[in-house]
């Protein structure tokens, strides 16, 4: 850890770690209201569906063109700019009179987006190492798990008292306020640790991290993990409201408890010894949610058996977050953001499988099984990296 970085004391971790939170704000601040802009729009499930995965296209696109850049450029910069591009994005989200535009919009949000997710890892690899970056990772893990808890309860309550556009005017907000503390940040990647090379170079390290069997496994397994999350971010709306018969902010009340258990895995991450055994323990609880969560759609069961698996899948998915991130980053200090760019990215490619595969025919039945699919591909890649990390002390 650097001098300057004990001087700046609580300010970065609080900063990176909303950063690091877009993402689900992003995708989650307006789950409550998406029946209502189904109707304002005159459109269907699907196509209003189709903004959430337009968001994550933009996410993952995002950290794609943006990590490289900032190995050459710098972490700051780009951030602010990044940060300029989503608050442009949400105004146009807020205007917006049809669907096709709005996804469009939506597109862009997510890139501008991306910039805070990839930047934020990056910094934090730039700033720590080992035991620090497994304690930072799990710290952003836990900011990262009470996003979704505010997200959907400020979007529902919003919900009672304005349009859907009002929603989005406090994401534009937040995109403000974001923008404006990052001009506070330092800079962590000093001149003699940038690339000199050509962009050619700089987006090729974006291959070249495959070649490491170790950020590979990592990043297969929160991207299959990914798909079990996004599946049930896209299909929750629509289950716990049109068929539950859930209020939008009762809803965001159920999305938050559930969204709690992301942020008590990820800081439960960080007490586990061994890392090998915080990655079985995560694989155990996203099975046993699973297969919970499945019996309990397929077979009509109450809401009070299906919250718990919920719960238990989301556990289970905040659990892995910080450890195949500190996994992942650590064994790609030297290109870290182009591994920042990679790892993030494969979440939200994720996303945008998951999402509109559950919309496609019975919903209950599409989310069953691209929930269950994810699981499995997680379970294989998770355990094969287990038996290959080293245990952490």
């Amino acid at each position: 850890m650097t001098a300057e970085t004990k001087r700046v004391g609580i300010f970065i971790p609080i900063v990176l770690g909303m950063l690091t939170a877009f993402g689900p704000f992003i995708t989650d601040f307006y789950l409550p209201v998406m029946p209502e802009m189904t109707e304002y729009f005159h459109s269907s499930t699907a196509l209003v569906s189709m903004s959430l995965t337009a968001g994550m296209i933009g996410l993952a696109a995002g950290q794609i063109l943006i990590g490289p850049l900032t190995d050459k450029y710098g972490r700051k910069g780009i951030l602010i700019g990044s940060l300029l591009l989503f608050v442009l994005a949400s105004i146009g989200c807020v205007f917006c009179t049809d669907i096709w535009t709005f996804n469009a919009f939506r597109l862009f949000q997510g890139i501008g987006g991306a910039g805070g997710i990839v930047i934020s890892k990056s910094m934090a690899t730039d700033m720590y190492s080992g035991h620090e970056l497994a304690r930072f990772m799990a710290l952003l893990g836990a900011i990262n798990g009470v996003a979704p808890v505010c997200a959907p309860v400020i979007g529902g309550a919003l919900s009672a008292v304005t349009a859907w556009q009002g929603v989005f005017v406090a994401l534009l907000g937040i995109g403000i306020l974001l923008a404006l503390s990052s001009t506070r940040l330092h800079e962590t990647l000093v001149e003699e640790k940038r690339f000199t090379t050509g962009l050619g170079d700089v987006y090729g390290n974006l291959f070249r991290v495959f070649r490491n069997p170790i950020f590979t496994l990592s990043t297969l397994s929160i991207m299959a993990s990914g798909i079990c999350f996004f599946g049930y971010i896209a299909s929750s709306p629509f289950i716990l409201q049109e068929i539950y018969g859930l209020s939008p902010f009762m809803y965001s009340i159920c999305f938050a408890i559930n969204a709690l258990m992301i942020g008590v895995g990820a800081g439960t991450a960080s007490l586990f010894r061994r890392q090998a055994t915080c990655l079985r323990m995560a694989v155990l609880c996203l099975g046993v949610g699973t297969l919970a969560m499945s019996t309990s759609l397929l077979l009509a069961l109450s809401i009070w058996i299906l919250m718990p698996s919920y719960i238990i899948l989301l556990a289970g998915f905040g659990l892995l977050q910080p450890v195949t991130t500190t996994i992942a980053m650590d064994s790609e200090r030297n290109n870290a953001g182009a591994a920042s760019a990679i790892f993030g990215a494969s979440l939200f490619v994720a996303g945008g499988i998951a999402s509109p595969l559950v919309g496609i025919g019975n919903l209950l039945w599409a989310t069953s099984i691209v929930t269950v699919a994810g699981t499995l591909l997680c379970g294989a890649c998770t355990l094969t990296l287990a038996r290959r990390v080293k245990s952490l002390r």
